[in-house]
């Protein structure tokens, strides 16, 4: 029996987007209210597809319900790079220390325009990838330059991977990826929000392109790096240097830092300071929280320090998101 193939767009310029409330009841509970969103029903299944801009940035979250034996291959209107991670509805609700449920792809791919499919197909029910287009590599390099790595690849003109084999979701871009389906945010708040966070999911990626040669590493270490990374996560108003954690946990402090980003792939300050801000954001948009509480909660002393740190992040004022929401 010949299969069916569905074309799914992972960029596409048409503007016939579908209004919020022509998209079915099953999946307002999926609905990113920054995204724009594009929905399609019929015999085969339906494809519900959010697409936020984020400046050189453009996130697209697809819900693909297909009957059985029905493909969805990948076509893209213009030329974009691609970092596309699969993973599957259950999977997004799984602990963060449980690798079996981590270890999910994430690919990079230059993919040119083309009516007919060009990427490999998939069955999963959700497919997430952030573009941006070739001519944004190398001033967003100069901004974040994490993404160095990255505007060094040589593009062709024709469709291929852009690393020999895919990596894995890991605690970090999974934490990242999460936060982005998860949002509320709106205005230009949230603009913000997207940019910065989808600079972290490729930042996260392109340091395991200039990563050296591995650490060989033990179970019971690699089990205490985990355990040491959801420390950080759960106490953010403590005092986290390697010091600290050091004697917190009784390790070395060679173990808190090549080790640790080998594993997680930024480092213990990075982490740090990625989730305070990600903390901040969160009880600036949703809760009536006095500024000075965010700051207690996140272990800042200093009024003047944590607007000026959320400012450079974000590149969007702490205040500002109060006044957004």
């Amino acid at each position: 029996m010949k299969s069916t193939t569905k074309i799914l767009y992972i960029e596409r310029d048409d503007t016939t987007f579908t209004p919020h409330q022509d998209i079915p009841a099953a999946f307002q509970g999926q609905l990113i209210p920054y995204a724009r969103f594009y929905y399609h029903e019929d015999k085969d299944g339906s494809i519900l597809d959010q697409n936020i801009r984020a400046g050189e940035f453009s996130i697209w979250v697809h819900s693909i319900h297909m009957r059985p034996g029905v493909e969805v291959r990948h076509c893209s209107q213009y030329q974009v790079i691609t970092l596309h991670a699969y993973d599957d509805v259950d999977n997004l609700r799984g602990a963060i220390n449980n690798r079996q449920q981590l270890e999910k792809e994430v690919s990079l791919f230059n993919v040119m325009a083309s009516e007919e499919p060009t990427l490999p197909g998939t069955s999963q029910p959700l497919s997430f990838h952030i573009n941006i287009e070739p001519y944004a590599l190398k001033e967003l390099a100069r901004e974040f330059p994490l993404l160095s790595s990255l505007a060094a690849i040589p593009i062709s003109n024709v469709t291929e991977p852009l690393h020999k084999a895919p990596f894995l979701l890991n605690p970090v871009s999974r934490l990242i990826r999460d936060r982005i389906l998860r949002a509320k945010y709106i205005g230009n708040s949230a603009y913000s929000f997207f940019r910065r966070n989808a600079a972290d999911f490729y930042g996260n990626y392109t340091r395991r392109l200039i990563a050296p040669p591995p650490i060989m590493m033990n179970d019971a270490k690699r089990q205490q790096l985990h355990e040491i990374f959801s420390y950080i996560l759960h106490h953010l108003d403590e005092p986290l240097t390697y010091k600290t954690l050091q004697q917190k946990f009784d390790v070395e402090e060679a173990l808190l830092r090549r080790p640790f980003e080998q594993e997680f792939h930024l480092t213990i300050p990075e982490l740090v300071l990625q989730e305070k801000m990600a903390v901040a954001f969160e009880m600036l948009s949703t809760r009536n929280t006095p500024v000075t509480a965010i700051m207690d909660r996140l272990g800042f002393t200093s009024l003047n320090t944590f607007l000026t740190t959320f400012d450079k992040y974000f590149k969007y004022g702490a205040l500002q998101v109060m006044d957004a929401q």
